[in-house]
């Protein structure tokens, strides 16, 4: 829910640019929040790109008198925020994960439309599958093809989810689209998400909403949320990794980073490594909010124009992050304390919002069982190091579906959206940058140094950095701008 506080009065819409047919007025740029854009390809806590728009928290609500906001309450806090104790063992934990995602999943197949599910192939979308399934067997799924070539190190999820649906007996309908047509469908995917989210994921939703509408399913039940409870993340591996080298002094930790910094990015296990160790100088949650980030903060800053970098510089980029886990209890252990960045502001300011507003773009309402409350209770009492040990995330979640689907599916690598943004960097978005990120479009936003982010396009071309998300945040920001700023204000169609 976006608010706008403006000289007119409070206006309040679900869509930015619903909400700017009510107060055309509110239209003045927050570069600050375009900093945690940057800095995140995401933004955390209740910013927009807009100075007068703010999104309400999750579980937050606000009571207006006189047009303006006069009361903020919070109805819902999470469980490591109210210190739930982690009291479970092993088997109760494996017990209780089947018997908590079995309820959630039967209590939101509930539905007086045709209810289908996403089906990736991975552990989470799966679990959802086999438990459905037994609500109702002939449970319709839906997945994607993306032809035209994966990034190098992604695994693909077709054969998986294939074998998936012949293991629990259910239809699988794949939507084949080329890469091409993901590239040249960037702009429509963030003037639907009103927000510039630097991520090719939600064209992934949009999709299979299509198919699935097309179909007559108006309901689909999501995969999403299994790793921010249960762990799964590469992130979450890295903290798991950091005892082998935490303890070393802060500058042989720099060391380590800059060494692995300079390697060659080209290739996916040079840039995991520099994302792995980038942080390595840093201590305390500064060091666990720095895996979230996209790129390291010197480099950004030196992308704004020396006037938006005074204001930027001003301001933390990742100061409600720091600020939320300064408000844990000191005893939460760093793995929860990452997970509680996940579920606070990972899902709620990123994942939740875009595959809301890409499905609903064609009148599919997503659901998420793994995210139904009394999982998200139950999950919070799983000690840590019954969520990731060691290398493996995921491990009570993976034991407790060991009866239900193929072992080698649970155990498979971990695959995000294969969309090859790398490539399309170089060739299918080629021209979009050009334009978008050129000198005279640069120079007229008055944002970003048009030589620095030149000299960035060229070291992303060499491989001397991996600046893919990057450069897609910046395009996303100019589309956003181009979108929402350059069009002719519309005419107030409501009093504020």
């Amino acid at each position: 829910l976006y608010v706008a506080t403006t000289v007119s009065g409070l206006a309040f819409s679900s869509e930015i640019k619903g909400l700017l047919h009510l107060v055309p007025e509110a239209r003045d740029l927050d570069v600050v929040a375009l900093h945690r854009y940057l800095t995140f390809l995401w933004c955390p806590g209740d910013g927009t790109p807009l100075r007068d728009v703010r999104k309400l928290g999750p579980g937050e609500a606000v009571e207006v008198r006189d047009g303006r906001i006069a009361r903020r309450s919070t109805w819902y806090r999470l469980p490591v925020a109210r210190g739930v104790p982690r009291d479970l063992d092993g088997a109760a934990a494996v017990a209780g994960t089947v018997q908590q995602v079995r309820a959630a999943v039967r209590r939101q197949m509930v539905a007086d439309v045709p209810v289908g599910a996403f089906l990736s192939g991975g552990l989470d979308s799966s679990a959802v599958v086999a438990f459905a399934r037994e609500v109702e067997p002939g449970i319709r799924c839906f997945t994607i093809d993306a032809r035209g070539g994966g990034e190098e190190g992604s695994t693909a999820d077709l054969p998986y989810a294939r074998e998936v649906a012949r293991h629990l007996g259910v239809s699988l309908d794949v939507v084949e689209i080329d890469a091409g047509r993901m590239a040249a469908d960037v702009e429509r995917m963030v003037g639907q998400l009103d927000e510039p989210l630097a991520d090719p994921a939600p064209l992934n939703v949009l999709y299979i909403s299509e198919l699935a509408r097309s179909h007559g399913i108006k309901v689909l039940l999501s995969g999403a949320g299994g790793d921010d409870l249960f762990t799964g993340y590469r992130r979450h591996r890295a903290l798991e990794l950091e005892r082998f080298w935490a303890w070393l002094p802060a500058g042989a930790r720099g060391g380590i980073a800059r060494v692995c910094g300079a390697l060659d990015q080209r290739r996916a296990w040079s840039r995991r490594l520099a994302k792995l160790t980038n942080g390595a100088a840093l201590e305390g949650d500064e060091r666990i909010v720095n895996y979230f980030r996209g790129a390291a903060e010197p480099a950004l800053l030196a992308l704004f124009s020396p006037a938006t970098r005074r204001i930027v510089e001003a301001h933390r980029a990742a100061e409600p992050m720091l600020d939320y886990l300064g408000d844990l209890p000191p005893d939460t252990p760093r793995l929860e304390r990452m997970l509680a960045l996940e579920q606070r502001f990972f899902l709620a300011d990123h994942n939740l919002l875009y595959t809301d507003k890409m499905s609903m773009a064609v009148g599919v309402e997503v659901r998420v069982p793994l995210l139904d409350p009394a999982l998200v209770e139950f999950a919070a009492r799983i000690p840590p190091g019954l969520k990731q040990r060691g290398g493996v995330g995921k491990a009570v979640f993976k034991q407790a579906m060991e009866p239900f689907l193929p072992r080698h599916v649970i155990h498979r690598p971990k695959s995000g959206f294969g969309a090859p943004l790398r490539r399309w960097m170089r060739r299918e978005l080629r021209p979009l940058v050009g334009d978008l990120l050129g000198r005279s479009s640069l120079s007229r936003r008055g944002i970003f140094d048009p030589d620095a982010v030149g000299r960035l396009v060229a070291a992303n071309d060499s491989g001397t950095v991996d600046a893919s998300y990057t450069l897609l945040a910046l395009v996303a920001i100019e589309i956003w701008c181009r979108k929402f700023l350059d069009a002719p204000a519309p005419a107030a169609s409501l009093a504020a």
